[in-house]
């Protein structure tokens, strides 16, 4: 990511506790605090150990920060952004929540949203969040087929996507996707639609 959002921006949770239905009462350390309803989680497949009551009552805080339930042991993929909830409690807008790193990226100039947050989840699909606003899950199985995506096969290769330092989802040290690409994949945009001014060139040309 070109411009990391600085520390004293962080919006950090200091404390979770289940609530009723599929509720979540959470504290940030800078006072910020509140129930956000997650139903919204509640119908994707990485969050089906919340059908056991027990397994939802288990929401704790991993290291990073992430809300984590380990209903299956084998596996942390039923973990929630706590921006996103705070971002409910309040009412503010991923930019309003990070205005240094907002405005660092407006002085850039138009262009793409830079990917911001990246979770494997179930099968070959990941979670995606970008400095829009944008979220949601991005299927990758129709690229499975082809030679270079082979290392998907191994699971634990698969969960090691991450943002690269250039701002591409990258696989171990290896295989890369663009993010300009997945991000018009998970929001069903053309390139003239994030881009105007290209749209104003091509009019003219």
């Amino acid at each position: 990511m070109a411009d990391e959002i600085d520390q004293d921006e962080l919006k950090t949770p200091v404390r979770v506790e289940s609530r009723e239905g599929f509720s979540i009462w959470i504290e940030f350390e800078d006072g910020v605090q509140g129930v956000a309803d997650d139903s919204n989680f509640a119908r994707q497949p990485a969050f089906a150990g919340w059908r056991d009551r027990a397994c939802f009552e288990r929401v704790h805080l991993d290291s990073n920060d992430y809300l984590v339930w380990d209903c299956d042991q084998s596996n942390h993929e039923a973990r929630i952004d706590p921006d996103e909830l705070y971002s409910r409690l309040t009412g503010l807008s991923f930019e309003e929540m990070y205005p240094k790193w907002a405005a660092a990226a407006a002085a850039r100039g138009p262009g793409f949203p830079d990917p911001v947050l990246v979770e494997p989840r179930d099968g070959l699909t990941i979670w995606l969040k970008y400095s829009d606003g944008s979220s949601g899950i991005v299927d990758l199985s129709n690229r499975a087929d082809g030679p270079a995506f082979a290392g998907w096969r191994d699971r634990a290769y698969f969960e090691s996507v991450h943002i690269s330092d250039y701002g591409t989802i990258q696989w171990g040290d290896d295989l890369e996707q663009c993010s300009d690409a997945l991000y018009l994949e998970l929001t069903g945009k053309n390139v003239e639609e994030v881009l105007p001014i290209l749209k104003a060139v091509l009019a003219d040309a």
